[in-house]
């Protein structure tokens, strides 16, 4: 259907572009990378990832809910214990929420405006692993897993990107962000469930392509980690790719509403310093067991978005549904994201 004048007014006017977010930090568990976390949230890139970008201050808040109660092995099935051979039990929520502020300058660079984007999140997360009753004669291994469990409130790690941002027609555009995460937020090497991820760093460009047509979208995000060696606890997570995709149209003047996916691959495994701290000695076995598998996950669902009073203000809903996973957690995730131009 053709585009609306209203909706069009969103996408072209300055004081009516939505919040341009290029790369928040990780919400989603995994076994593959250090204590499950990845410091990518797969299926962050909604709506903005189709946004004109124009000069201006953007302000962005997403907020999500993850739920995994699977976690898989490099095989794709149930993780279970070599001896006995039982399955481990997991239980684990992230809630977060991603402030972001984003600014857009009228200078070009190279042809393209240039920026600077920032994002600092706040996050809840849980965790309870436990093993089977079936193997309660092996009281000590239980009582290693069950020491995994816990419950973490506090910030997490802070990101920094310039951001350049290309026009390549009438309907497309391309954008560049070479971000760098830094260990801000909080981190015990002796415990599973942490709000931040440890004393390292991640190099993370990412380029997004958009196509806007008549009364459509198509946008996609393509992500790299380049992770250093975590001085807390001697482990490094292997490279990770991250390609987030969503298609939209508009049903109404002000609603949108579409498919988003994202999958997951990780490129290089694991590795673990023979001195590295770890929370215990089940810890140690179990992360030699993660050493030299790869994370991998896919994941689609449903997306709708608001433009409130002709494009003001960009209110997004979507979940996600995760399946095919190896070497990491399988879930869900809700996500709740309010964008609006200062």
């Amino acid at each position: 259907m053709p585009r609306s004048s209203s909706a069009s007014s969103f996408y072209r006017a300055p004081l009516k572009a939505s919040a341009l977010v290029l790369a928040l930090a990780a919400a989603t568990s995994a076994m593959a990378a250090e204590n499950g976390n990845q410091r990518y949230s797969a299926g962050i890139g909604g709506s903005d990832m189709t946004t004109p970008v124009v000069p201006g201050l953007y302000f962005q808040a997403p907020m999500v809910a993850y739920h995994a109660s699977k976690i898989k092995d490099k095989d794709g099935k149930q993780l279970t214990f070599l001896n006995p051979v039982a399955k481990v039990e997991i239980d684990t929520d992230t809630y977060a929420v991603l402030p972001r502020l984003t600014y857009i300058s009228s200078h070009r660079l190279l042809g393209a405006h240039v920026g600077v984007t920032a994002m600092l999140p706040v996050v809840k997360r849980k965790a309870t692993f436990d093993a089977p009753a079936a193997i309660s004669p092996y009281a000590a291994i239980r009582a290693n897993v069950q020491g995994f469990t816990g419950s973490e409130t506090g910030i997490a790690d802070l990101e920094v990107s310039p951001v350049m941002h290309w026009e390549i027609g009438d309907h497309q555009s391309v954008t560049f962000a070479p971000t760098i995460v830094m260990p801000l937020g909080d981190f015990k090497a002796n415990q599973r469930v942490n709000a931040g991820f440890g004393d390292y760093y991640t190099f993370r460009p990412s380029v997004q392509y958009a196509f806007i047509g008549d009364g459509w979208d198509l946008g996609g995000r393509a992500v790299m980690s380049f992770n250093t060696r975590n001085k807390d606890t001697g482990y490094y997570s292997g490279k990770i790719f991250n390609f987030d995709w969503q298609a939209m149209a508009f049903v109404s003047e002000d609603i949108r509403v579409g498919v988003q996916g994202y999958f997951v691959r990780q490129l290089q495994a694991d590795t673990l310093d023979s001195d590295g701290t770890l929370a215990n000695g089940y810890a140690r076995t179990q992360l030699a067991r993660e050493q030299g598998s790869k994370a991998s996950v896919n994941g689609i669902g449903p997306a709708v978005a608001w433009l409130m009073n002709g494009g003001e203000m960009l209110i997004e809903g979507k979940f996600i549904k995760e399946f095919g996973a190896k070497s990491r957690t399988e879930g869900q995730a809700f996500w709740l994201t309010i964008s609006k131009p200062l």
